[in-house]
């Protein structure tokens, strides 16, 4: 009775392991644990970063890849959506980059700025970011981008 209980979780693809525990009685009691007895997720496609308006004929493909390269490596989520990219001042590109949180939900467009020469992307901080910064280090780069988008992305 215990083999088959085995032998039938390994034929359903799962590892089984069982133990007989013998009361005071005389009796025995056959326990079987079942390990991986859930199927594990299908793997998700990979998902990639994204210009989704169009406005990547402003700036050029391979600005565009390094804008795409930046964002992955910087921010969490794997399918950002980069909207409204154009050419700032010194070189600078500007746009917006809407990413999921949590929940899988879009969180909204939020400015940022990338310098191609130096490759430093850095997306605007909100308001709760910056009066509750995890660092002093975090809350320095938050400062550095706002400055940098104020510099070389709002029209004067």
């Amino acid at each position: 009775m215990r083999l088959a209980a085995v032998a039938k979780a390994r034929a359903h693809g799962r590892a089984g392991l069982s133990s007989v525990l013998r009361s005071p009685a005389g009796g025995a009691i056959t326990l079987c644990l079942l390990v991986g007895a859930v199927p594990a997720a299908e793997a998700q496609p990979a998902r990639a970063q994204n210009i989704v308006d169009g406005s990547d004929a402003t700036v050029g493909q391979a600005q565009v890849q390094a804008i795409l390269d930046a964002v992955g490596r910087a921010l969490p989520s794997t399918d950002a959506r980069v909207t409204e990219l154009r050419r700032g001042r010194q070189g600078a590109i500007c746009g917006a980059v809407e990413v999921r949180n949590r929940m899988g939900n879009y969180t909204g467009a939020r400015p940022f700025v990338f310098d191609p020469e130096s490759r430093i992307f850095g997306r605007l901080p909100e308001d709760p970011e910056l009066r509750n910064p995890a660092s002093m280090a975090d809350f320095t780069a938050m400062e550095q981008a706002r400055t940098r988008y104020l510099q070389n992305c709002i029209d004067r």
